[in-house]
């Protein structure tokens, strides 16, 4: 009789859909592209539901929305009368996450895609793991909450989460929303790089922005090439990273000024045969295989983060990050 016990329970937990977090939480789904949402008082507990879709509030009092995607639970919290919202277990770059009734949704809400290197000059990094789109005319605090999924450490070298706080996209750039880590997570935990949960400072209007998620400060933030496994200090204090297999000997290229405006400069410790500049989204913008000596210009490049990759004349490239400011 045990071992039926055992067998319904685990069929229970295979039914209901689970992902790290929360195992056994019913799974609801609303139609995104629609708006379709389902409707909770803010007196609400809500304990045995997660909704794949759109969460909406009545009331005034701190509620915690049980908003999922793909069985990722992702909570966020606010307080005002109306307030609805939703999560995307997605790159907010290409904000597609799929359909429960099969397929992909479009790039969602009205606006995605959300570029990661449109953003104020003071944000670093923008998370790529995850967005909220949250909706209301009335102002409010904003919890977010992040797991292990959500890559957080990522975004916090160290596990220093005070360099990590909300940004919200205003219609053509992150911006930084000025928030604070919560001593106890929207999970009743002590928030850390793998589980926890971060409020705005102040009170704003959630229609204020198309989406949120989390950013980090330019000093925490790394970008890592493809096929970089890890990433070395150089002597004048700026970042290299080192490809797979290679060794330190292989990785002794600089690029400078960082942050540049209107050229930069290579040296290496092995001829170069071509220096190519790169964007976040790996298109090759600028490639040059001479008179690279005299600096490469980069005065037509917009503001954001790219990637540099020096060859040397035995074919090892070395990618650097550099951050072109206006």
């Amino acid at each position: 009789m045990r071992r039926v016990l055992r067998i319904l329970a685990l069929l229970c937990v295979l039914l209901t859909g689970m992902d790290s977090l929360h195992a056994q939480r019913r799974r609801i789904f609303t139609d995104r592209k629609a708006f379709g949402k389902v409707t909770y008082p803010s007196t609400a507990n809500v304990t045995f539901n997660m909704v794949d879709g759109y969460v909406k509030v009545t009331g005034s009092n701190r509620f915690i929305f049980p908003t999922s995607d793909n069985s990722v639970y992702r909570p966020f919290a606010a307080t005002a009368d109306g307030t609805t919202g939703a999560y995307f277990s997605a790159n907010p770059a290409v904000a597609v996450t799929s359909s429960h009734k099969g397929g992909n949704y479009p790039p969602l809400p009205t606006g995605a895609p959300f570029s990661a290197t449109s953003k104020d000059a003071n944000i670093g990094k923008v998370s790529g793991q995850e967005y909220w789109d949250i909706n209301g005319a009335t102002a409010t605090k904003i919890t977010l909450s992040w797991h292990l999924e959500s890559a957080m450490a990522s975004l916090a070298p160290g596990g220093n989460l005070a360099k990590v706080y909300i940004i919200g996209w205003n219609g053509s750039k992150w911006v930084k929303i000025p928030s604070t880590v919560d001593a106890v997570s929207l999970f009743g935990s002590t928030s850390n790089t793998s589980s926890g949960s971060m409020t705005t400072n102040t009170a704003i209007v959630p229609n204020t922005y198309l989406a949120y998620t989390f950013g980090a400060d330019l000093s925490s933030a790394r970008e890592m090439a493809p096929g970089a496994d890890s990433a070395l200090v150089a002597a004048d204090g700026t970042e290299i990273l080192k490809p797979e297999n290679s060794s330190l000997d292989d990785v002794n290229a600089a690029v400078y000024p960082n942050p540049a405006r209107d050229r930069i400069f290579v040296r290496n410790s092995k001829s170069i045969k071509q220096v190519s500049v790169v964007d976040m989204s790996g298109r090759s913008i600028i490639s040059v295989n001479r008179n690279y000596e005299h600096g490469i210009d980069v005065n037509s490049l917009p503001a954001g983060i790219y990637l540099v990759n020096v060859q040397d004349d035995e074919g090892k490239t070395t990618s650097r990050k550099i951050i072109i400011n206006k």
